[in-house]
């Protein structure tokens, strides 16, 4: 976990509305690709990062870090071992980002297989418009975007807290709380410091239409 999640972008969800009308607004290379509704790894999504002498913006990245040798992505990195795996390391201390979702999806599991059960968790006792922020790290491969190359974003997770153990024993890291976003995002507070502030929150969680629909809605 997390595998793909969703991004709303109804009338009424005004702020992931405002995260792709900056995108379009600044013109930044790769923007016109940005995906919204459900995000598959290997798609470019938008992220929230600190930018110096810009402050909090959007940037559009690509879904999951290149393996060594072009074997795949790395999509999710274990916030237990973010700050000693080579592969996420420096980023971890130098690059750390806000993956903006509506929801995320699991599939349940049955003996330990993945069933075609859907469903959807998202924030408990939320509003519509309200997102939820899974803490990413991001890295930049082939001198990033602006040349010619791409930056590319992971989802950190956690150990599943009772309610997701039933469908993953993974779950994302989400911050809720707005001084632990910005302290995310502050890369001059120690990793080790933060780690010791992720909590998981409590999740609603919906059965959606199996793969293979053309539309993903909420039911409960």
């Amino acid at each position: 976990m997390c595998g793909r999640y969703y991004v709303e972008t109804e009338e009424e969800n005004f702020k992931a509305r405002a995260y792709l009308e900056e995108l379009e607004r600044r013109r930044l290379p790769m923007s016109e690709r940005v995906h919204s509704g459900e995000i598959f790894p290997s798609q470019i999504a938008p992220v929230i990062l600190a930018e110096e002498g810009i402050g909090y913006t959007v940037r559009p990245m690509k879904w999951g870090f290149p393996r060594a040798g072009g074997g795949g992505l790395v999509i999710n990195s274990r916030s237990e071992k973010a700050d000693t795996t080579p592969m996420f390391q420096l980023a971890i201390r130098e690059r750390r980002c806000l993956v903006p979702a509506s929801w995320f999806f699991e599939w349940r599991r049955v003996d330990g297989r993945k069933t075609k059960d859907k469903f959807a968790f998202k924030l408990e006792q939320t509003r519509r418009d309200e997102l939820m922020y899974m803490a990413g790290i991001y890295s930049r491969f082939s001198g990033g975007f602006e040349a010619g190359g791409y930056d590319s974003f992971a989802i950190l997770t956690r150990a599943a807290d009772e309610q997701m153990l039933p469908y993953h024993d993974r779950m994302p890291v989400i911050l809720r709380d707005e001084s632990l976003k910005k302290a995310w995002l502050n890369t001059g507070v120690p990793y080790d410091k933060l780690r010791g502030a992720f909590e998981p929150l409590k999740l609603s969680v919906f059965a959606v239409e199996p793969d293979g629909k053309s539309t993903v809605e909420l039911a409960e």
